[in-house]
């Protein structure tokens, strides 16, 4: 059996290792078998491998971001034949959607709730959240400045609140580290931002 056509994504700072990588070939090859369209021929099976909750986030958008990829190419390997059922949200409008990310920090120990508000200027981090206090060596450089300059008192709580022109930065400045704001902002009902953005779009 021969190939015709290779597929090849890549970072552009060379910055994923073996972990990283396994995780990836993991994933996609989970994708790619539960969707059910085309024969896999890998003699290994991946592992998924040891990873941090972060370096997991930061992972699974890029994985995101593949998908999309690969689907305005005109490859359907990672979509199922069948979709899944779709959630129906009502949101009247942006100014209404109310979202919290709860979390336990690997890194104090403590648990980490703020919520934040969708506006049609971005994502709104909501005075009061409580806010890891530790950085992770991750952190957007961006994202640590911001940390520095903002309000917080000695008990890791916001005293202002601030904006943000995406959900994954909103959510970095929350627990100081890489994350995917997407799928960690949730409504009250644990439904998340990307779960409700999907079902906007259709």
């Amino acid at each position: 059996d021969y190939w015709t056509e290779a597929v090849v994504f890549t970072t552009s700072n060379n910055s994923f290792g073996p972990t990283e990588i396994s995780y990836l070939e993991n994933r996609f090859c989970t994708l790619a078998k539960e969707a059910n369209r085309y024969i896999l021929k890998n003699e290994i099976e991946p592992t998924q491998g040891n990873i941090t909750e972060e370096k997991e986030s930061e992972l699974e958008e890029f994985i995101d971001y593949a998908k999309i990829v690969m689907g305005a190419l005109g490859h359907k390997l990672f979509e199922p034949l069948i979709d899944k059922p779709k959630i129906t949200i009502n949101v009247e409008t942006p100014e209404e959607l109310l979202l919290f990310l709860k979390r336990k920090s690997r890194k104090s120990g403590k648990i980490i709730e703020a919520s934040c508000k969708r506006t049609n200027e971005g994502f709104v981090v909501l005075q009061g959240s409580h806010i890891e206090t530790i950085d992770s060596e991750s952190i957007p450089p961006g994202i640590k400045e911001r940390r520095q300059k903002a309000k917080i008192d000695e008990n890791g709580i916001l005293q202002e609140n601030i904006l943000f022109h995406s959900p994954s930065y909103a959510a970095a400045f929350v627990i100081g580290g890489n994350v995917n704001g997407l799928t960690q902002w949730k409504t009250k009902d644990g439904v998340s931002l990307k779960e409700i953005e999907n079902s906007e779009g259709n």
